[in-house]
């Protein structure tokens, strides 16, 4: 939508979401200035060896011994180049190599995520997967591929906005029930792509006890729309008054 000129089209001067939360309680309003949910990357490597029999290893090229010390060292990179304050989340989730029992595959496939919540930081850790191929290519003989995809950016809540919608809040549910330094979480939003375009904020809100999103017990509780409705309602009343 961005890139179709939605802003520029309906004249958008500054954008608000929300995002319900269940395991808060209904209606508590939560979010932070500054970086509040991480960019989403993924990285795929492809490791090229020497397939052989397993009853004779060293005349193979093996590219599971690579791959696992590949995946080890991988997981050092948030924990020996970023202080422990920092939020860096490198997380492997797929290594397949290899048919049967009895022969020593030629590749392996490895994929994984990077979650970060600066420019600075992710490109820390391209630096470092790159590196780190390099090395263990050369290291053990075999060839490693590794294909980089940005995704998501980070979403980055500006500062007069999130004050702004805050106070809004406040007026729906009460300002006990309204934070605006909450700590800010590693998974993303295809909404920081508009908060990059334009100033604004996103919530998050709780809708009590439940099942997490992205679970199949997932259940939405209605009790929450009225909330978010009466959230936005007041948002646009306030941002743009009748004269």
């Amino acid at each position: 939508m961005c890139s179709e000129g939605i802003m520029e089209k309906f004249r958008i001067d500054e954008v608000y979401g929300i995002h319900n939360d269940p395991g808060s309680p209904l209606g508590f309003f939560k979010t932070c200035i500054g970086p509040s949910m991480a960019a989403a990357d993924d990285f795929v490597i492809k490791i090229i060896g020497q397939g052989g029999h397993a009853a004779e290893p060293e005349e193979t090229i093996d590219p599971l011994v690579i791959g696992v010390q590949l995946v080890q060292a991988i997981q050092t990179i948030s924990s020996r180049n970023f202080s422990a304050l920092e939020k860096v989340v490198i997380s492997i989730t797929q290594f397949h190599a290899g048919t049967t029992h009895n022969i020593v595959p030629n590749n392996a496939f490895i994929n994984g995520t990077v979650r970060t919540l600066s420019k600075e930081a992710q490109s820390v850790v391209v630096k470092r997967l790159k590196e780190l191929c390099k090395g263990y290519s050369k290291g053990f003989g075999g060839k490693i591929k590794l294909n980089y995809n940005y995704g998501y950016p980070p979403t980055v809540n500006h500062q007069r906005e999130t004050k702004f919608a805050a106070d809004v809040a406040k007026e729906i549910v009460g300002t006990e029930k309204v934070d605006i330094d909450a700590k800010p979480i590693m998974a993303s939003e295809d909404f920081s792509y508009m908060i990059e375009e334009r100033p604004g904020c996103y919530f998050h809100v709780g809708q009590g006890v439940g099942a997490a999103v992205h679970n199949p017990e997932y259940d939405f509780n209605d009790d929450l729309s009225p909330i978010g409705a009466s959230f936005f309602a007041k948002l646009v009343e306030k941002s743009n008054p009748v004269s």
